[in-house]
């Protein structure tokens, strides 16, 4: 499967001896459907990344970076929380996250993240369910973008989409009872977007009604009803398969670390370098802390505004906020430079789309002015 990933993604020196450093944001452990939603009174991206060193490069000393930091000498380790706090433009505002990003251009360290919108990621999975059957193999070109519309339509009233969800019982919809939560989510998707303005979404509602003649999804038995995600240890196994050569350094976290240490995984690990370290006494970790947080703050943002909204308040920025972000910017096109596989994201297209323009600035596609 790793060949076939490399291959199909073109990914770039995944065989090269990196060293990676890692932390989290926003990892709820859980995603549940609940009476009132879910259980995350926020839909905020799981964030995994940090910083990576190429072979032959040691990680710099960060007394230099404590002193441009301010931090005190007693302070035991860099945390985000010392470099900036807020939201993301008040985050780019801050004079120590400028030095912060200055400092890890000036050392050429690479950062990595993998950021998942766990909406996207728990409700998509109704398109691939269908999809799983032959019968519908002529559908299969336009994957993406059905589950690009799914999204949008659900985020029209999205309490009332996991209320759906959670009437049927999803992710464990028993047999006989699926052409009832289809009959749903045509219903739904009648309702919220009565005329079918674009092609994937014509291919979305055609898909969707003619699934109700399905007697059962593949994979939506005997699951545990209402458990979206069960855990995110699987976006934390797939660096270091990807990367086999490399050496993978991860702040402690006690569900990820059993799951890790457990004989399954390490008997398909063997041989791989990873474990998980105390960030005081690890300072690739306190980097790592600080690289994620950003990176959180600005996969929030646009996911949470329109393009037009993101364009606006860009031109208004300080220039403060542009030094930050343009700094940010160059990270993140060394890093993909380095390797295309640094950055990698689950979300929907329309998100990737907003995100090449606000961030790259690449033309916008029309649909999203």
């Amino acid at each position: 499967m790793r060949a076939m990933v490399i291959e199909a993604h073109g990914i770039r020196r995944a065989d090269d001896k990196f060293a990676f450093y890692y932390d989290e944001t926003n990892n709820i452990r859980k995603f549940l459907l609940t009476d009132d939603g879910t259980n995350a009174s926020e839909h905020k991206n799981f964030v995994l990344g940090g910083i990576a060193l190429q072979e032959g490069k040691i990680l710099p000393e960060i007394a230099s970076l404590r002193g441009a930091l301010g931090m005190q000498d007693n302070a035991p380790e860099i945390k985000f929380k010392h470099v900036a706090s807020g939201d993301f433009e008040a985050v780019l505002a801050s004079r120590k996250m400028a030095r912060f990003l200055a400092w890890l251009t000036d050392h050429q360290l690479a950062i990595h993240y993998s950021s998942i919108n766990i909406v996207y990621w728990s409700i998509v999975d109704i398109v691939d369910l269908i999809l799983a059957s032959k019968r519908f193999d002529s559908f299969s070109d336009g994957r993406r973008e059905m589950k690009n519309e799914l999204y949008r339509i659900a985020c029209m009233d999205k309490p009332a989409f996991l209320a759906l969800m959670k009437h049927h019982g999803y992710p464990n919809i028993q047999r006989g009872k699926v052409a009832n939560f289809i009959a749903d989510v045509e219903a739904f998707l009648n309702l919220h977007n009565p005329k079918a303005g674009n092609l994937p979404t014509h291919m979305l509602k055609e898909l969707v009604r003619k699934a109700k003649l399905l007697t059962e999804l593949a994979f939506l038995v005997d699951n545990d009803a209402d458990l979206l995600i069960g855990s995110f240890s699987s976006f934390f196994t797939m660096p270091i398969l990807l990367f086999k050569n490399a050496a993978h350094v991860f702040d402690r976290e006690i569900q990820v670390e059993k799951s890790l240490n457990a004989e399954g995984f390490k008997q398909r690990a063997q041989g791989i370098d990873y474990r998980f370290s105390d960030s005081k006494a690890d300072p690739g970790i306190q980097l790592a802390d600080v690289t994620v947080g950003l990176i959180g703050k600005y996969q929030d943002f646009v996911e949470d505004n329109r393009l037009p909204e993101l364009l606006a308040r860009k031109k208004a920025w300080s220039a403060a906020q542009d030094e930050s972000f343009n700094l940010l910017r160059g990270l993140i096109d060394y890093s993909d430079e380095v390797s295309n596989a640094f950055v990698h994201r689950i979300t929907a297209m329309d998100s990737e789309w907003k995100n090449d323009t606000f961030m790259h600035g690449l033309p916008p596609m029309p649909h999203l002015l």
